[in-house]
């Protein structure tokens, strides 16, 4: 990067969040001496200084919302003037959720989740629930005092069969979220198709033949030295090759051209983690048939055992610390019960499929058919789950059809699988800041100044960022 590119970078480690008494002062809805009061009241109701305000009756829920907003960069939920879905806060227990201050909102297509937080910093929280839910979260932010009040009635309406929960000010029958967006700068560039043609992106990796009758072919993934040498001893002396990775996309090459028998996958692996990918494996046409035994300690606050083959589709899930006599018997018994392997033709057809169709769905885009191009897309993934111009291809269908969170899911699965990739990082920086997620938009134009293709380009995302900023 960059001596300039340097300096813009350094001015976002780490940000600092103004005072959200400063914010309400400035906004003209709150007098400095009502703060010093809140203040001190604050002391004893050990509640944010927001929720205290609204307490006193110094300034209404919405306004500390929207405060909140701006504070974070993400966007607000005022929770009293929504309606939600019932079915939503299945995702979350009631007692994780109270004791956690998050409310579940709403589902986005099929792979995401809205999230409110009174504490949206918490990633780890993040992490877990997406885990937990096998949805990627997107965070918006919440008042303690509405948020704690939600979630007691909300699971309540739930408990009593209720199909929706109604906030005291909602105007909704139906589900609806009042959001609350934090002030945003219009983004200099626009989402846009990739230019080059699509016989000049990286191919998917060669795929490693296999002679009729050699050993069963296992892939074992963890990122802990350790363990990945007991596995390889173990599984080599009962006449199995083996091959290994240790981090998310190095195990998604490996999969791809090795085309294994059985997947042995840690879930808490960097890059990409074990629970997605065994996600793309079972979702995948040809990959689906792979066995994969899930390997991994529970994580806090949930029991993945219970859940991991429902939510991911595992074959099998061996908690750590294991037995090797047991890794050892479950892998014998998938691989008599999966009746053979896949062979390396039938992933090569995969590949051939899943190019043709993408290269289809581009034309159908570029000329306006979205549903055409929506379908495509979704028989891409299907196809080869792992393939980046799959996604993007899914990303760019569902901007087009005004499905901007359904976006911003597709596109980060884009840039998981291929850092890299300046236009699905300009993309989603776009998407993010155009639906109030600011933190987020700073955090991809970051990255897509690393990889900006001209100077042209570098010195505008420099001068935005300094707008943001």
């Amino acid at each position: 990067m960059d001596e300039e590119a340097s300096a813009v970078t350094d001015r976002i480690q780490p940000e600092k969040h103004v005072p959200l008494g400063e914010i309400l002062i400035r906004k003209g809805v709150l007098r400095r001496p009502q703060l010093d009061d809140a203040l001190v009241a604050q002391g004893s109701s050990l509640l944010p200084i927001g929720s205290t305000l609204v307490r006193l009756g110094f300034v209404e829920e919405e306004v500390v919302a929207a405060a909140l907003a701006e504070q974070f960069g993400l966007p607000a939920v005022d929770i009293m003037a929504s309606t939600l879905d019932t079915k939503v806060l299945g995702v979350v227990p009631k007692e994780v959720a109270s004791s956690h201050r998050i409310l579940p909102l709403a589902f986005t297509g099929d792979k995401a989740l809205n999230l409110g937080l009174a504490k949206p910093g918490e990633k780890g929280l993040l992490d877990e629930i997406a885990f937990a839910s096998g949805r990627s979260t997107l965070p918006f932010v919440l008042t303690r005092i509405g948020l704690e009040k939600a979630v007691h009635a909300a699971y309540e309406a739930r408990a009593r069969g209720a199909e929706v929960w109604k906030g005291p000010r909602s105007t909704h029958d139906e589900p609806h979220l009042e959001i609350i967006q934090p002030p945003a700068v219009e983004p200099p560039l626009e989402p846009e198709m990739p230019g080059p043609a699509l016989e000049a992106f990286p191919e998917p990796p060669k795929i490693n033949p296999r002679r009729e009758g050699s050993k069963p072919r296992i892939l074992a993934v963890d990122d802990e030295p350790e363990i990945l040498e007991i596995l390889t001893l173990s599984l080599q002396s009962k006449g199995y090759e083996v091959v290994t990775a240790s981090r998310g996309r190095q195990a998604l090459e490996l999969l791809r051209s090795e085309v294994p028998d059985l997947v042995l996958l840690d879930a808490m692996l960097p890059e990409i983690h074990g629970f997605e990918l065994c996600s793309s494996i079972k979702q995948s046409e040809h990959f689906r048939r792979v066995p994969v035994i899930m390997i991994s300690a529970i994580y806090t606050g949930w029991n993945f055992s219970q859940d991991v083959r429902r939510i991911y589709g595992a074959d099998d899930y061996i908690e750590k610390p294991f037995k090797i006599k047991e890794v050892l018997h479950k892998v014998e018994h998938l691989l008599e019960k999966s009746g053979g392997r896949p062979k390396a033709p039938e992933a090569e057809k995969a590949q051939r499929d899943s190019k043709r169709v993408i290269k289809l769905g581009f034309e159908r885009l570029r000329s306006g058919e979205v549903p055409a191009a929506l379908a495509a897309a979704e028989q891409a993934v299907r196809l080869d789950p792992f393939e980046w111009r799959a996604h993007y291809l899914s990303a760019s269908a569902m901007n087009a059809a005004g499905r901007f969170y359904e976006a911003i899911s597709a596109y980060e699965r884009v840039v998981e699988l291929d850092p890299g990739q300046f236009n699905a990082l300009k993309n989603l920086a776009v998407l993010y800041e155009r639906q109030g997620f600011k933190a987020k938009a700073v955090e991809m134009w970051t990255r897509a100044l690393e990889v900006s293709p001209t100077d042209a380009v570098r010195q505008t995302i420099k001068a935005h960022l300094v707008d943001l900023l």
